[in-house]
């Protein structure tokens, strides 16, 4: 099965693997003393840089020669109740120069999307520490899913850090979508604070798309939809 985003184009698995490593989070209740440090991730292959372009983690039209650009999108939205936390932390591969990847500072993986063996588990990675200009964002998370125990639902584990440098550690669960391309989640941490969210993986970023003006007064704008995934095969 393959994911499209909404109306969008089918994804296909990108060649390569990158390193899995770090995360990050925002000052959520229950956080640890833990600051940056690589962890591992299920992913193989490494690509390594010192340089880190400037702009947003997803901006499309980028000016990236696309002969030298990564390829493929990993987005991970989580919301964290007791600290009314609802954010995304999302990486367009393509707005980057491959040499620019580096599993410590900017790197995005998804086994299904780099190719790797989902029947030993996924792993999902955003790291932008871009992201520690922009307030108390995070700037890292890692969501590891353990291989099926039936019925489609799967053990997990969810690292959060962003500006502080304390991580914070979840487990629970994770619904998978066919392929380990998409999923969502609700999980908790040592002193039971829940995080709930969603995870998706595409070979592209979601088509840009532009709120409508909110010419009544009071009128709620809606949001941008989220991706979602066809049924069948």
């Amino acid at each position: 099965m393959r994911l499209r985003w909404a109306g969008g184009r089918a994804i296909a698995a990108v060649a390569g693997a990158t390193t899995v490593a770090v995360i990050a989070m925002t000052a959520c209740s229950g956080g640890s003393d833990d600051t940056l440090s690589p962890i591992a991730g299920g992913s193989t292959g490494a690509t390594t840089t010192a340089a880190i372009p400037t702009g947003s983690s997803a901006v499309t039209g980028t000016s990236v020669d696309p002969t030298n650009a990564g390829a493929g999108y990993v987005q991970i939205d989580v919301q964290v109740t007791s600290s009314g936390i609802s954010e995304t932390i999302s990486l367009d591969r393509s707005t980057v120069s491959r040499d620019a990847f580096d599993p410590v500072s900017l790197d995005a993986t998804c086994t299904p999307l780099d190719q790797g063996d989902t029947s030993k588990g996924v792993d999902v990675t955003v790291v932008d520490l871009r992201r520690l200009g922009q307030g108390d964002k995070f700037v890292s998370a890692v969501l590891h899913v353990d291989p099926a125990e039936s019925g489609g639902e799967h053990r997990a584990t969810l690292q959060l850090s962003g500006a502080d440098q304390v991580t914070t550690s979840y487990t629970g669960k994770v619904e998978l979508a066919a392929g380990g391309w998409g999923g969502t989640f609700q999980m908790n941490d040592a002193g039971g604070n829940p995080a709930t969210g969603t995870f998706a993986c595409a070979d592209e970023a979601p088509p840009p798309t532009t709120a409508p003006t909110d010419t009544d007064a009071g009128e709620p704008v809606p949001d941008t939809p989220a991706p979602t995934a066809p049924s069948g095969t």
